[in-house]
């Protein structure tokens, strides 16, 4: 493995899509290429792709570092990483396109799919989508086991249901990747597709997200990055992060995406080209708990201002990989970073928020 110094002088890759009329101003995309050569250049990821959309202007997306360090083989524009919980907007989408079909309604009780889910009846869709159905997430020590050799969906929510809740469902708002894994069940039974096929069909082939699916372990996948941790012992040195069965996270994190298609979903999501009015206002209104204030959550989206300014996004980790997904209302801006290495982004979205409003110290 080549030492941090050599990964940061040989591997910077200034590829990049760009255009007369580009989202970036000069002095920005000076700054932001700034803090991603640093990042790599500090051994803080492997792999990076960092890209910029407006609306109504052409995408800016650069690469640097290494997408597999055993090839020495770049990153490009077109690298495809695993997205982890950037997956939950389209899984909330999609629930939100099957009450649109009346095919559910957010109020129906998981007992209405699951009739056997230990306290169903006092668990709503809506709630799964919200992050308050008490749902204990996983992963824990359990799952990690699992994941290593897959499970079925069936066998899944009901090892889900033996987890049991941190508290009463709705009472409270907490993360929860179990309630997101068991909306990709409720997606399955309400539509008669998996949620890789509904949401392939609904979303991505409509969409042109030709780069975009919800992962499987035995897919050929052209320009896959490789996913890595930095290893604790060595620092500027990777080591290949563990095996990770895509049964396991499922529609709480099992996507694959690029940069330039995270971006096209991005625009097409804010300008009303996936949701009806309704339905996008549901998604993109924070939530209500009784006695607790905004807890900046919508459907699948956080609403929390950084800065400042208002946000709408979600980041996303998995094993080996790293990933933001941020939508910027006040300039109709997206921004993407995507990272090969676990907790391989640390300040960058911070620091590069800050390049976009204008706060950041250069």
């Amino acid at each position: 493995m080549a030492r941090l110094l050599t990964l940061f002088l040989i591997v910077w890759l200034g590829a990049f899509v760009q255009a007369e009329a580009a989202a970036l101003k000069p002095a920005e995309q000076a700054a932001l290429d700034t803090l991603a050569k640093e990042a790599v250049g500090k051994g803080q990821t492997a792999g990076l792709v960092v890209a910029v959309g407006e609306v109504g202007k052409p995408p800016v997306v650069h690469s640097y570092g290494f997408a597999n360090l055993e090839w020495q083989a770049a990153t490009t524009p077109d690298t495809v990483f695993r997205v982890g919980s950037i997956t939950k907007q389209f899984a909330a989408a999609c629930v939100l396109l099957l009450a649109e079909q009346k095919k559910l309604s957010l109020d129906d009780k998981l007992s209405t799919f699951f009739p056997d889910y230990p306290r169903g009846d006092e668990v709503t869709v809506r709630q799964l989508l919200s992050h308050t159905s008490g749902v204990h997430s996983y992963p824990g020590p359990t799952e990690r086991t699992i994941v290593r050799a897959g499970i079925s969906m069936p066998e899944m929510v009901k090892h889900l249901g033996g987890l049991g809740y941190d508290f009463a469902p709705g009472a409270d708002f907490a993360y929860s990747n179990s309630g997101y894994f068991l909306l990709g069940a409720v997606i399955e039974k309400a539509s008669g597709q998996t949620f890789r096929d509904f949401a392939r069909d609904r979303l991505f082939q409509p969409l042109g997200l030709s780069q975009t699916a919800v992962d499987l372990n035995e897919d050929v996948v052209s320009h896959r990055a490789t996913g890595y941790e930095r290893d604790r012992n060595k620092p500027g040195r990777y080591v290949n992060a563990v095996y990770s069965h895509m049964s396991v996270p499922g529609a709480a994190g099992a996507l694959r995406s690029t940069a330039a298609d995270l971006i096209k979903w991005t625009e097409a999501l804010h300008g009303g080209r996936v949701l009806s009015a309704a339905s996008y206002k549901a998604m993109t209104t924070a939530i209500r708990v009784p006695g607790k204030e905004d807890v900046s959550y919508g459907l699948g989206l956080w609403l929390k201002p950084e800065q400042g300014h208002p946000l709408i996004g979600h980041n996303g980790g998995i094993d080996g990989f790293e990933s933001s997904l941020i939508y910027l209302p006040e300039r109709k801006m997206t921004l993407v970073i995507l990272s090969n290495t676990q907790n391989g982004t640390g300040e960058l979205r911070a620091r590069m928020l800050g390049v976009l409003f204008g706060s950041a110290q250069n």
